[in-house]
């Protein structure tokens, strides 16, 4: 009898999870200009799940749910992934996400799933940088500092007064 070898991305956890922590390519980025000068860097939903095809085996949304809201619906989604190393066992996370009705004709049939797609853009961004958790964060540290994040990499933008 043969024995059939499998191939890995990864040859264990240490090295997927370094993946996960590296920043997503200048490249894949894109902007949304919000207003009054400010602006919302994201990923769009296809590399996300480019990157997911590359980092699991299989992966799959295991369950979703939609609650209408006056003007909106909310969307949850838990996902089920086999991380690509040898002996992996299944992980499950969710994303969740809201999406306000653009007009109250066809609201459900197109505002339902840019929720859901975006609930899983949400989940995916939990895991780490690759999939932009990163991006547009800024926080102060214990020490007062105020850190801001870019593109996966921290910071020191500079100190506060806290006199």
């Amino acid at each position: 009898m043969e024995e059939k070898l499998e191939n890995f991305r990864f040859k264990n956890s240490e090295e997927f999870k370094h993946y996960l922590d590296e920043a997503p390519q200048e490249s894949w980025l894109q902007i949304r200009e919000l207003g009054a000068g400010k602006k919302h860097i994201f990923l769009p939903l296809f590399i996300t799940e480019a990157n997911a095809d590359l980092l699991f085996k299989n992966w799959y949304v295991a369950d979703e749910k939609f609650i209408g809201m006056n003007g909106g619906v909310l969307c949850t989604v838990k996902i089920q992934a086999l991380p690509d190393y040898p002996e992996a066992d299944y992980i499950s996370f969710t994303g969740t996400a809201g999406v306000l009705f653009k007009s109250s004709k066809n609201a459900i049939e197109f505002d339902a799933p840019n929720s859901r797609e975006r609930a899983i853009g949400k989940a995916f961004q939990t895991l780490g940088n690759i999939f932009g958790r990163s991006l547009n964060r800024s926080y102060k540290s214990p020490e007062g500092k105020i850190l801001k994040i870019k593109r996966g990499f921290s910071f020191l933008e500079k100190e506060s007064n806290n006199e």
